[in-house]
């Protein structure tokens, strides 16, 4: 398999039909109804010349859209969760888990509350496995 730019429409698309065939998320999302956005912020050494962001429909363990996000996208999410390039490729490495880089603050949660997202947990370990069994590609190699 090539491989997909990370945060794109063809990643974004891979990283839905892998949501949608695996068991694991399925069972750790069942309870889990709304809608997610991830933000990469700008990192000229990485290559990612402009934020770039993700928009995830979830319903009770269905991706039911994956998408670029649009305009407006960041405001209905539910979650809007930003970090820098290296801290999304180091969760897309399977080098950290979504929780220890909330507490430690590498992902800032910008839109919702902890509280809220704290009963997902399982569910966000296994969004972000799914994520990081896709073969990602960051621009300029990083």
């Amino acid at each position: 398999m090539a491989g997909y730019e990370v945060f794109t429409t063809a990643w974004t698309d891979a990283w839905r039909d892998a949501l949608n065939a695996s068991e694991g998320y399925r069972r750790a999302a069942a309870a889990w109804e709304g809608a997610v956005a991830l933000v990469m912020q700008p990192d000229g050494m990485a290559g990612i010349v402009k934020r770039r962001a993700v928009f995830l429909d979830l319903w009770h363990g269905e991706c039911r859209a994956a998408r670029v996000a649009a305009d407006g996208d960041l405001e209905a999410a539910d979650f809007v969760i930003e970090a820098a390039a290296a801290t999304w490729r180091d969760l897309l490495g399977a080098r950290s888990s979504p929780l220890l880089a909330l507490m430690t603050g590498r992902l800032s949660l910008t839109r919702g509350d902890i509280a809220s997202l704290l009963p997902y947990a399982s569910a966000s370990n296994q969004l972000v496995a799914t994520a990081a069994s896709i073969e990602s590609i960051f621009p300029g190699g990083a």
